[in-house]
């Protein structure tokens, strides 16, 4: 059957030439402190959470990529004698400490899904005798545990904001360059006196700025490419939309807006341009609003929305290779809580229909479609296997919140094939700032289930529906709800 391709008028103009996206486009980091806690261990996973990952894992068609660090891998020390996986007293550790890890905290690699592959942060920030002294009982501990799941390395967590707090003030870009040098030579010479086997092919994510307009400046911190740099396989920034407390932050305008994801994501489009390491740029750290996020935006169904918008616009750059949500225990923004009083977060849901549009990413060409809308509130996107149109997803980004009179919905109509069949899933809850109830393609995936999918009444599933004879696909989404439309 002959290839059927929208028409340029249909599509935005792309600011970046498509290029292979990495596999999981949707995955996950996970603060290092919380990190047991979340997986478990390896004896004894935590089943919840396993089978959460395993439910994005499916979709996407690979295990999910795991990075463990954030600000506490620049504050863990490891402690030998304690007998928990982590503390935050830390008696026996640098009196300096805020946290500390034990040796079972290297048992919870292994714990998610099989086929999940992680990336270990070490402790960059304690720049003192404790800082290697960890890094040299640490290696051992950390390669032995993920031999065979390893994705790569990591030192040091967002340097940039060591300035004036955990360096003087005057800290640059060549003293943190030299210092993450430093590191990685010892932590090599660690690793082939460890683990020999995986001497021969480290691979780095670096610099792991906290954004593109961060203080230190990669052009800076590598001016030249050459032995120095050729173990870094992955060029990291991190990705906040704003900060949880800061004046001005609102659901709409901030989370559940197509322009605001663009300007965010944009940053980092022009920001690797500029990048003088050759890698491949991901986004290793990223969510909502930083410091955890908040109540009431973080977590509610309007920041799921929001998940499933920021990855299917960066996948549209096809700059950005892979995203990493940052997940944080008892944070308003994680997609979970795993301990405690079980439940599945909103966002959650945000992550499985961007996982179901962007399934074997490392397959396809994702672009924008103009919907002929509102520009801000009315976003499209297509995937593409081979230059055929396999998927479409519509986000009606104008925010309903339940009870507040008669929700609205919009019309659209996208060129497909004639004729061609589509399988819709619905991403959608009662109202925006909803907590609960939400669902996608009619499945809810609660602690009740113990995150297993579980078939909801009276909720669509799988519709089908079927373009004219001249191509036109025509649905209806409700004002904070999402589709999925998959060929069949």
């Amino acid at each position: 059957m002959a290839k059927y391709l929208v028409p340029a008028s249909l599509l935005l103009s792309q600011s970046m030439a498509a290029a292979t996206l990495f596999d999981s486009y949707v995955s996950l980091s996970f603060e290092l402190i919380g990190f047991p806690t979340f997986a478990g261990t390896k004896s004894q996973p935590n089943a919840f959470s396993h089978n959460l990952m395993q439910n994005l894992a499916d979709l996407q068609g690979s295990g999910i990529v795991t990075r463990i660090g954030g600000n506490s891998g620049d504050r863990a020390i490891y402690d030998a004698t304690l007998t928990t996986s982590t503390a935050s007293s830390c008696p026996n550790a640098d009196p300096g400490a805020w946290q500390c890890i034990g040796k079972t905290f290297f048992e919870s690699y292994g714990a998610f899904p099989a086929g999940t592959r992680y990336s270990h942060q070490f402790n960059l920030g304690a720049y003192n005798s404790s800082g290697w002294n960890t890094l040299q009982t640490t290696v051992p501990l950390a390669c032995k545990a993920l031999a065979g799941q390893l994705e790569f390395w990591e030192v040091g967590n967002e340097p940039d904001l060591f300035t004036g707090s955990r360096r003087p003030s005057s800290y640059s870009a060549s003293q943190y360059a030299d210092e993450w040098l430093n590191t990685t030579q010892h932590f090599e010479s660690y690793l082939r006196a460890a683990c020999p086997e995986l001497s021969g092919s480290v691979k780095y994510i670096a610099p792991s700025l906290s954004s593109p307009g961060a203080r230190l400046h990669i052009a800076d911190i590598f001016p030249d490419e050459g032995n120095a740099t050729e173990k870094i396989t992955q060029v990291s920034v991190h990705n906040y939309m704003n900060g949880a407390t800061v004046p001005g932050v609102t659901l709409q305008n901030t989370l559940m807006s197509h322009t605001a994801v663009v300007n965010s994501i944009n940053n980092h489009v022009n920001y690797a341009k500029t990048s003088t390491i050759d890698a491949d740029y991901i986004i290793g750290e990223h969510n909502s609003l930083y410091g955890g996020g908040a109540s009431g935006l973080s977590d509610v169904f309007g920041a799921a929305l929001w998940a499933m918008e920021f990855s299917l616009y960066a996948a549209s750059t096809g700059v950005i290779k892979r995203i990493h949500f940052h997940q944080s225990v008892g944070s308003p923004y994680a997609a979970w809580v795993p301990s405690g009083t079980l439940a599945t977060n909103a966002p959650y849901y945000g992550k499985l229909a961007a996982s179901t549009f962007l399934a074997h990413s490392n397959t396809i060409e994702v672009k924008t479609i103009a919907l002929n809308k509102d520009a801000d509130k009315d976003s499209g996107y297509g995937a593409y296997i081979n230059g055929d149109l396999r998927r479409v997803a519509v986000l009606n980004l104008r925010q309903y919140n339940a009870g507040s009179g008669t929700r609205g919905s919009q019309t659209y109509t996208v060129k497909v094939a004639p004729n061609s069949s589509w399988k819709s899933q619905r991403l959608t809850a009662a109202g925006a700032t909803d907590k609960t109830g939400v669902t996608y393609n009619g499945f809810s995936y609660d602690a009740d289930s113990n995150g297993l999918a579980k078939r909801v009444s009276g909720k669509e599933s799988d519709k089908v529906i079927k373009a004219d004879g001249s191509g036109n696909l025509t649905f209806s989404v409700q004002n904070s709800e999402a589709i999925v439309l998959l060929k069949v």
